[in-house]
C-alpha cells in the first residue's frame, strides 16, 4: 500500500520533526492544537517509573517473616534485609529510600499485578500501559486519559525521559527525550527552516497545528536552557549523561527540564534489565545494581524537588517472578509483584492483601498470587495528584477499590 497523504497525516507532523532531529527526541503523533502557557511551576509533580522485564517483588520487599520464605527462595533468600514492617524487609540496595520511609512517605503494595495471566513482557506491558488488561484495541494510554483536560495548553505538561514515547502517554501530545541538549532541530539549520516553511500552512489543518506545536516546544526549551547549552559548549564540559542505562541519569535530565521552568506536571521514566533469568544475585549482583539505581534515582528526585514542589511517585512492573529459583540461579516469569509509592501525603508502610507463601496461596503453585489489581493503585495515586477522581475512562470498565495509600 502506498503512502497517501492521509496516512502521512495520521503518522503526524511530529514524526517528520523527529526524523530531522538530532538523536534524543521522539514526539507523539497526537493531533494537538495546544498553545504554550509556560505555567505549572510549584504544582505537584507525578513521576511514573516502569521497571521493564518483570521485577522480582520478593527480592525488593522480602517476606522474611514467612515460615516458608527461606526454603522456597533457597539461594535467593536475603540474610540481612533492611527493617521495614513486621514480617517484611527491604533489599539492602534500597537504603537510599530509608529517609523517605522514616518520614512515613514510602509505601509498598505487595502481591499486586494484573488479573490477566500473560507471561509475555510485551503483551503484559502493553495491557498495563493502556490500562486495559486483555484488550485487543490499544490506541491510547491510561495516563494520557487520566490527564485529559489538565494543563493541556502546555506542551511540556507531560513528558517521557525515554528513547520512545511509552504507550501510557500515547494520546496526550507528549514528548520523549533522552538528552535535553539534543532535543529538537538546530536553530538556523536548513532542516529547521524547511520545517518552519512546511508548517506555515492552513490554520485549521491538524498536522500543521501539531507541527507548529512541536517547533514551538523546541524553541521554548532552547530559550529556557540556551545559556546552559552555550556554557557547556564553551567549557567543553559534558554535563549530565544522557538518560538510558541508569534511572539516575534520567532523573538528572528531568531535573534540568523542571528547573528551567517548563510546566512539567507528569513524567514517565523507565528502567530495563529486570528480566533476571540467570545469576539474579542476592545482596550483590545483577539485580542489586538495578535496585540501587532505582533507590538513588528516587532519592535524588525527592531531594531535587523538596521545598519547591510536592512529589508523588509510583513504581510498577509488568509481572513478578517465580517464588522458587530456577537452575540458573535466577527466576522465571511469574505473576504478582510489588508497587512502590512515595511522596507527599503517602501513608507509609505495607498495603494490600498478603496471603502468604503456602502452596495453597500460590498462583498455579509457583508464583505469588495477585491480590490487588494495579489499577486500584494508579487510580488512588491519580486521585491524590489531581485532587479528584481521574476521568471514568482512565481504566475502562474497572471499579477500583480503596487501599488507603494517602492520608
Amino acid at each position: 500500500m502506498g503512502l497517501t497523504r492521509r496516512h502521512f497525516l495520521r503518522a503526524g507532523s511530529a514524526t517528520l520533526l523527529c526524523a530531522c532531529a538530532r538523536p534524543g527526541v521522539s514526539l507523539s503523533d497526537a493531533d494537538v492544537t495546544h498553545v504554550f502557557s509556560g505555567g505549572g511551576a510549584g504544582e505537584p509533580l507525578l513521576a511514573v517509573i516502569f521497571l521493564r522485564g518483570g521485577a522480582d517483588g520478593l527480592q525488593l520487599v522480602p517476606p522474611v517473616g514467612e515460615r516458608a520464605y527461606g526454603s522456597l527462595r533457597g539461594a535467593l533468600a536475603l540474610s540481612a534485609p533492611l527493617p521495614f514492617q513486621t514480617g517484611f524487609g527491604l533489599h539492602p540496595a534500597l537504603e537510599s529510600l530509608l529517609p523517605l520511609a522514616e518520614r512515613g512517605e514510602f509505601a509498598v503494595v505487595h502481591a499486586v499485578g494484573s488479573p490477566h495471566p500473560s507471561r509475555s513482557h510485551f503483551e503484559a506491558q502493553d495491557f498495563m500501559e493502556a490500562g486495559e488488561p486483555g484488550s485487543s484495541d490499544l490506541h491510547d494510554g491510561w495516563l494520557a486519559r487520566a490527564l485529559a483536560g489538565v494543563a493541556e495548553e502546555d506542551a511540556f505538561a507531560s513528558l517521557a525521559i525515554a528513547a520512545q514515547l511509552p504507550l501510557s502517554l500515547r494520546g496526550a501530545g507528549s514528548f520523549a527525550m533522552t538528552d535535553v541538549d539534543e532535543f529538537g532541530v538546530a536553530a538556523g539549520s536548513e532542516a529547521r527552516a524547511a520545517l518552519e516553511r512546511l508548517y506555515a500552512g492552513a490554520e485549521d489543518d491538524p498536522v500543521v497545528l501539531a507541527g507548529r506545536r512541536a517547533l514551538g516546544a523546541v524553541a521554548d526549551l532552547e530559550r529556557r536552557v540556551g545559556s546552559r547549552r552555550s556554557s557547556r559548549r564553551r567549557g567543553g564540559g559534558r554535563g549530565p549523561r544522557r538518560a538510558g542505562e541508569r534511572l539516575v541519569e534520567s532523573v538528572e535530565q528531568l531535573l534540568v527540564v523542571e528547573r528551567a521552568g517548563l510546566a512539567v506536571q507528569a513524567v514517565c521514566l523507565e528502567s530495563g534489565g529486570w528480566d533476571t533469568h540467570v545469576n539474579q544475585g542476592v545482596e550483590a549482583g545483577q539485580m542489586a545494581g538495578w535496585i540501587r539505581d532505582l533507590a538513588e534515582a528516587v532519592a535524588r528526585l525527592d531531594a531535587g524537588l523538596r521545598g519547591r514542589r510536592e512529589l508523588r511517585l509510583v513504581v510498577m512492573t509488568e509481572f513478578g517472578r517465580t517464588v522458587r529459583p530456577n537452575g540458573s540461579r535466577g527466576t522465571d516469569h511469574g505473576h504478582g509483584s510489588v508497587m512502590l509509592v512515595a511522596g507527599s501525603g503517602v501513608r507509609g508502610g505495607l498495603h494490600g492483601d498478603w496471603r502468604g507463601l503456602e502452596d495453597s496461596a500460590l498462583y498455579e503453585g509457583r508464583d505469588l498470587a495477585v491480590t490487588t489489581d494495579w489499577r486500584s493503585v494508579l487510580h488512588e495515586v491519580m486521585t491524590a495528584h489531581l485532587g479528584k477522581h481521574p476521568p471514568a475512562d482512565t481504566f475502562p470498565g474497572y471499579a477500583p477499590r480503596s487501599l488507603g495509600l494517602f492520608a
